[in-house]
């Protein structure tokens, strides 16, 4: 089995690790967490959140610490801004890996879950992008993994108080990272499991040794930050999860309670097109699945957050990401099963399937965009790209070629091989062939690069919200003024030190016609419209976003280009 082990980690280091540098930095979100870690590194406040000079309380600080120790080995760069989500993404399926293969002593399960978890579209996406996400599911899924291995032991033996430690030490770890989110999440699963398995009694005693963990591991922090910025807990707890959970159209990101169900199907994908199979090994051991705590756990992992999340007014497809773990432990071992009994007609079919849609999909593709690429009409990718799109059409053939390979043979290990290699050639690829006109308006630094040598340090930089975390990336301006209103800084912009720093349209325009710095004056703002703001000595409007730089006082009028 050690070369399907080596397979894994080859996957992971295929699609998570080795492109993760290859896609340029998206806004808001990656600029956001980078640069609140880079402000920890270079100005030596581990212990308050801060952008762009401003408090940020929106958070607490284990995501922004793991970002700023990769930022401190790696340097400033789109790797280092994103390897503690694919490193808590590969410590997740490790930790995945452990439970089923401790649990179920099946080296093939285990395998096969792991495989389905890190390739799954949605554990994909928010693994290769920087945000907090990632980590808050590695420390739920070790906070469960540890606490259920702890109810699998004799009661009170020193490895069942240990695993309980972890347990606790885990949820606080979580607790630092999304807040009360680590403990509820577990909750969900744990008190169902026990009642489930009749064992209501330890619902009062199991957790207390946990709980003193988080505690521990809490509190240090939770003492500083509280010296350091006594409002942080009023806001960090009202507004960010009691407002969040119970508002209606005051909730931040409000949604139906149904939304996330098609973010579960799709997020699962393409394993959930084999969800049939499953269903059937499930049917075909109905007994053994129900009588078996593992998949028992799994089960009360995958529904009972999935129903926390969808009665929360503030909803974002990644929320239900510490979902998936269960939801991997329930898909593979139905699937596996299915499988190991010989019956191979509807996963055959789905094979079919998704190979039609794959062909049809590659040569509709290749001659809608060979009639873009002779200007017939508009394409997704630009002239220019011709290679790119080549690339994401290939990833389509390799897929295909998997299918027939996984067709051929009636080995159901050598089907699940194919059946795996499919996808990761579809997300290695994903990071090489991403369109340019589709990142145009969320990779902001790329055209805010080509100004750098216009910023100096006696320059006064005036950015809109729309564009602030790209400008305050590239530009390394902890003075930057915010032009109408402070965006998600508008909480901290109350404090007295900060409360200058938003400036309205009268007085940007009485900024102009003061006496200029040396460095001048830079307006950076997204969109199609002016605001009413002058023609600049230098303008340049590109990607909806418009750079203006105003070296003396705005009596010319010259006109942008």
């Amino acid at each position: 089995m050690k070369k399907y082990y080596f397979g894994l980690l080859a996957i992971y280091l295929l699609i998570y690790i080795l492109p993760l540098g290859q896609r340029p930095l998206i806004t808001p979100d990656e600029f956001r967490y980078g640069k609140i870690s880079l402000e920890m590194v270079r100005c030596g406040n581990w212990v308050t959140p801060q952008l762009i000079g401003v408090r940020y309380f929106e958070k607490p600080v284990m995501g922004y610490w793991l970002n700023a120790l990769s930022l401190a080995t790696f340097g400033k760069n789109a790797f280092a801004v994103r390897f503690s989500s694919a490193l808590s993404t590969g410590l997740t399926a490790l930790l995945l890996f452990l439970l089923v293969r401790f649990k179920t002593r099946d080296p093939e399960l285990s395998t096969l879950v792991t495989a389905l978890f890190i390739t799954s579209g949605l554990v994909f996406g928010v693994g290769t992008f920087a945000v907090l996400d990632a980590p808050i599911s590695l420390f739920i899924t070790g906070t469960l993994v540890t606490f259920f291995l702890a109810c699998e032991q004799p009661k009170f033996r020193q490895r069942q108080i240990w695993l309980l430690i972890i347990a606790g030490v885990s949820a606080g770890l979580g607790f630092l990272t999304k807040g009360f989110l680590a403990f509820v999440v577990p909750t969900l699963v744990i008190v169902p499991y026990l009642l489930w398995n009749r064992r209501w009694k330890e619902i009062f005693i199991l957790p207390w040794l946990p709980t003193a963990a988080a505690i521990i591991t809490v509190l240090p922090w939770a003492i500083a930050i509280h010296l350091q910025e006594p409002d942080f807990w009023h806001y960090f707890i009202m507004v960010e999860h009691v407002q969040r959970f119970f508002g209606n159209e005051a909730a931040q990101h409000p949604e139906p309670f149904w939304y996330f169900i098609p973010i579960l199907v799709v997020g699962f994908m393409p394993w959930t097109l084999f969800l049939p199979c499953s269903l059937i090994g499930f049917k075909t051991f109905l007994t053994e699945a129900y009588n078996n705590r593992l998949l028992r756990f799994a089960a009360c992992w995958l529904i009972f957050p999935f129903i926390f999340f969808s009665f929360s007014s503030g909803k974002l497809g990644t929320y239900i990401l510490p979902c998936f773990p269960g939801g991997a432990i329930l898909i593979g071992w139905g699937l596996l099963n299915y499988l190991r009994n010989n019956n191979h007609k509807t996963f055959n079919l789905t094979a079919k399937i998704i190979f039609t849609v794959l062909i049809i999909g590659a040569v509709g593709f290749t001659a809608f965009q060979l009639l873009a690429d002779y200007s017939a009409i508009p394409g997704l990718f630009l002239p220019d790209e011709r290679l790119v799109w080549l690339l994401a059409v290939g990833a389509s053939v390799l897929w295909m070629i998997a299918l027939v390979k996984m067709l051929k043979t009636n080995d159901y290990r050598k089907k699940l091989i194919w059946l795996v290699i499919g996808p990761v050639t579809a997300f290695f690829i994903s990071h090489l062939a991403a369109p340019r006109q589709v990142l145009e308006g969320k990779a902001q630094g790329l055209f805010l690069e080509r100004f750098k040598d216009r910023v100096g340090q006696d320059t006064i930089l005036v950015a809109h919200p729309n564009v602030m975390h790209a400008a305050a990336w590239v530009f390394d301006n902890l003075e930057m003024r915010f032009y109408i209103h402070g965006g998600e800084l508008e909480e901290g912009l109350k404090y007295p030190n900060s409360q200058n720093r938003v400036i309205n349209r009268e007085g940007f325009l009485r900024l102009l016609n003061t006496p200029p710095s040396p460095g001048g004056i830079i307006f950076i703002m997204r969109g199609d419209f002016r605001e009413g703001i002058p023609p600049a000595d230098f303008e340049c409007y590109k990607h909806g976003i418009m750079f203006s730089h105003f070296k003396s006082p705005k009596t010319n009028k010259q006109q942008p280009r």
